[in-house]
């Protein structure tokens, strides 16, 4: 896996490893992202709960190639 920094190359659906600080690394779906690609939307598995991520908060996003 490798880390994505650019988050516009990600498409809905795609599954990614999420790292918050602070929180435990689980496995989501990706569901939509802002224009500008700085916040992205996701769908965890083990609770479908859905997550709106910031990449100013530390969080990254991990999938199997940069462009996922």
């Amino acid at each position: 896996m490798v880390q994505i920094t650019n988050w516009l190359g990600l498409t809905a659906g795609v599954p990614v490893m999420v790292r918050r600080p602070g929180h435990t690394p689980a496995v989501a779906t990706v569901d939509l992202m802002t224009p500008d690609g700085n916040i992205l939307w996701v769908r965890y598995w083990n609770s479908a709960e859905r997550a709106m991520l910031h990449k100013t908060d530390g969080t990254q996003v991990w999938g199997e190639t940069e462009n996922a």
